[in-house]
C-alpha cells in the first residue's frame, strides 16, 4: 500500500520516506500533483482596511475525504488524506507547484535557499513578519524546533522523517537566518522540503503528545475542530500575506472557511456531491465520473503525481517468487490495458516502469514487460512448471499457487481480481486475502505473501530506496520494503543519486536503478499516478502540489 503510510516512511504513504503516507495516498479513483519555490510576491499591497474587508466575505466549502485522518500534527501523520487537510492549515518552507510557465519553485516561509556543492548543508533566509495562529513569531528557531520535534524518537514520526533523510542538526544563524545540516548528501531534500509543514513551537510544547488533536500551523485557514470519523473544520485566516504567487492570490483565502468531510464510500460521495453536501469529490467510481461529466453540470482536474504506480510488489523470498523467472511470468501475464478499460473506462494511462512518467529519472526505456502470455508460458516450463488437468501449473506434484495480500477498500480489490483470472490463464492459481488498513501495513512487514498492493505518491525518486533498500526490509528502517528486495550495488546507487545536486546526473542514476528494478521484476505496475477531483463548474482556482495535494488559497466559489 502506499501511504505514506503507518510505519516510519517518506510516502507511502506515512513512514520511511514517505511512510505509507502516499501508499494509501488514495483510493480507485485519486491520485495526484505538487509544488516548491522560486521567487513571487509575499504580500497584498491594497490597504489593510480593505485587505480586511476581503477576508471577511466568501462562501465556504466541502471538500470529501476517502481517508479519515489519523493525527493532524504534520510529522505524524502516515496518510494523504491527513495530508490534504494539513495543506490548508500549514505551509512549507519551499513550495514546488506545477506551473504554466515552467517554473517550479516558490518561496513559502522561506524567500530563497541555497545548497552546499556537496549537498550537505541548505541555508534558508526567511521571511520576516510570519505569525502563527497562536499569535507567536515564525523564526529560525521555529524550523529548528520543528526539524528537531521531527526527529524526536517521541514524535513517532512517519512521512516527514523519511523526507527529512539524514538529518545532522539545524544552525539557526540569526533570527531569520538557519541552516539545516545532514549526515550525508541530501540532494533529494530540494525536493522534498516541500512536503515538511512548519508547527507553532509553543503549540508543541502545550500539547505535547496530545498536539495532533490542536494543530497550530501559519496557513490560509485555522483549524477548529476535528469530529473523528466524520470532519475537520477550519476557518479563513485574515492574516494571511504569505500564500505562493502560481495561485494569483499570496493574501487571505477568498473561501470563508473549509470543510473537509470524511466520506470513504465512493457512492456517498457522488451522493453528497449531487445534493451539494459536498463542492469537491475525490475518489468517485470511473462510472459516476464519467456520469458526472456527462450531466454538464460538473467538471473535473486531474493532477498526475510522481511516484510509484498503482502496483503489485512481488516477494523475492518467498517461493515461488523467489524465482525470478515466476516474477517475470507474471509480469508477461498481466494485462494492463485490459484492466484499466474494464475497470477505470479509460481515466488512467497503463504504466510500466517502477516510476510514473512525471518522476525524474522515468524513461520509455524501463518499459520491459508487455502483455506476452505465450512468453510467461514458456518461463514457466523453464522454471519446471508444467501444466497438468486443466491448465494448472505443477512443480515435482506441487501446484503453482501465490498469495496475493489485498488492502481492502484502496482501490485494489477489482485489479487483484483481474489479475487472478490473467494468472490464472497462464496456470497460476493464486488466493486473494483480504485486510483494512491499518492491520494490513503489519501483515505486509511480515513479509508472509507473494503479491502486495502499492503506490507511493512523492516528489523525488529518492522513494525507491525506502521501497527496496535492504534496510528497509522487514522492522528495519521505514519497514516499506515489502519486496525484499535487496541489492548491495543497487544501494551503492541510491547513495550515488543522493550526492548528485545536478538534476541531469540524478536522473541518470535513477534510470539506472528503475531499469535494474524492472528486470528483476519487483513490482508489477497497473497504472499511473494521478489525482481526479470532480467539482461544480462554479469552483475555480484550485492549485495541487507535485504530489497531487490541493491548495485552496486561490479558490473561488
Amino acid at each position: 500500500m502506499g501511504e505514506a503510510q503507518a510505519r516510519q516512511h517518506g510516502r507511502r504513504g506515512g513512514a520511511g520516506r514517505y511512510s505509507r503516507r502516499e501508499f494509501l495516498a488514495g483510493s480507485a479513483a485519486a491520485l495526484g500533483g505538487a509544488a516548491l519555490l522560486g521567487r513571487g510576491t509575499s504580500g497584498l499591497s491594497r490597504p489593510a482596511a480593505r485587505r480586511a474587508g476581503a477576508a471577511s466575505g466568501g462562501k465556504s466549502l466541502t471538500v470529501a475525504l476517502f481517508q479519515n485522518p489519523d493525527t493532524l500534527d504534520p510529522a505524524g501523520t502516515s496518510l494523504v488524506g491527513t495530508g490534504q487537510v494539513l495543506a490548508s492549515m500549514f505551509d512549507p518552507l519551499i513550495w514546488y507547484i506545477p506551473s504554466s510557465g515552467g517554473k517550479q519553485y516558490f518561496p513559502g516561509l522561506a524567500e530563497s535557499f541555497t545548497a552546499s556543492n556537496d549537498a550537505t548543508v541548505y541555508r534558508f533566509k526567511l521571511r520576516k513578519g510570519v505569525k502563527f495562529h497562536d499569535g507567536t513569531p515564525f523564526d529560525a528557531a521555529a524550523v529548528k524546533a520543528n526539524f528537531d520535534h521531527i526527529v524526536a524518537p517521541a514524535t513517532k514520526a512517519k512521512s516527514e522523517l523519511g523526507e527529512l533523510g539524514p538529518y545532522k542538526e539545524t544552525r539557526v544563524l540569526d533570527t531569520y537566518a538557519v541552516e539545516v545540516v545532514f549526515s550525508a548528501p541530501n540532494a533529494s531534500f530540494a525536493n522534498e522540503m516541500s512536503q515538511i509543514l512548519m508547527s507553532s513551537p509553543a503549540a508543541m510544547a502545550k500539547y505535547g503528545s496530545d498536539y495532533g488533536a490542536h494543530p497550530v500551523g501559519t496557513g490560509p485557514f485555522v483549524f477548529e475542530q476535528f469530529v473523528n470519523g466524520e470532519k475537520v473544520t477550519a476557518r479563513r485566516n485574515p492574516d494571511y500575506r504569505w500564500g505562493p504567487s502560481v495561485l494569483g492570490n499570496s493574501g487571505p483565502a477568498h473561501l470563508a472557511s473549509v470543510t473537509y468531510r470524511v466520506l470513504p464510500d465512493p457512492g456517498s460521495q457522488y451522493d453528497a456531491l449531487q445534493t451539494g453536501e459536498i463542492q469537491v469529490a475525490q475518489s468517485l467510481t470511473p462510472s459516476d465520473t464519467v456520469a458526472a461529466l456527462s450531466s454538464g453540470k460538473y467538471t473535473k482536474l486531474v493532477a498526475e503525481s510522481a511516484g510509484l504506480p498503482y502496483s503489485l510488489v512481488l516477494n523475492v523470498t518467498r517461493p515461488p517468487t523467489d524465482d525470478l523467472r515466476v516474477r517475470q511470468a507474471l509480469e508477461y501475464a498481466t494485462n494492463r490495458k485490459a484492466i484499466i478499460e474494464v475497470l477505470y473506462k479509460g481515466l488512467y494511462t497503463a504504466a510500466s516502469s517502477v516510476l510514473t512518467p512525471a518522476t525524474l529519472g522515468y524513461s520509455p526505456s524501463q518499459a520491459i514487460y508487455s502483455y506476452d502470455p505465450k512468453k510467461a508460458g514458456q518461463l514457466l516450463d523453464a522454471a519446471g512448471w508444467k501444466p497438468g488437468s486443466g491448465g494448472q501449473r505443477a512443480r515435482n506434484g506441487t501446484p503453482l499457487e501465490v498469495s496475493i495480500l489485498n488492502a481492502a477498500n484502496f482501490g485494489f480489490d477489482g485489479i487483484t481480481e483481474i489479475l487472478q483470472a490473467q494468472f490464472a490463464a497462464v496456470g497460476v492459481k493464486s488466493t486473494i486475502a483480504d485486510q483494512a488498513f491499518p492491520a494490513v501495513n503489519e501483515t505486509y512487514t511480515e513479509g508472509k505473501m507473494n503479491l502486495s498492493d502499492w503506490f507511493y505518491a512523492d516528489v523525488d525518486p529518492s522513494f525507491l530506496e525506502v521501497l527496496f533498500a535492504c534496510d528497509n526490509i522487514g522492522s528495519k528502517g521505514t519497514g516499506f520494503n515489502d519486496s525484499r528486495f535487496c541489492n548491495p550495488a543497487v544501494d551503492k546507487k541510491f547513495a550515488l543519486a543522493n550526492a548528485q545536486v545536478n538534476a541531469a546526473a540524478r536522473a541518470k542514476v535513477y534510470d539506472d536503478v528503475a531499469t535494474e528494478l524492472m528486470r528483476q521484476a519487483v513490482a508489477i505496475p497497473i497504472y499511473n499516478l494521478a489525482y481526479i477531483y470532480v467539482m461544480p463548474k462554479s469552483v475555480t482556482g484550485m492549485g495541487f502540489t507535485r504530489s497531487g495535494i490541493p491548495l485552496l488559497q486561490g479558490v473561488r466559489y
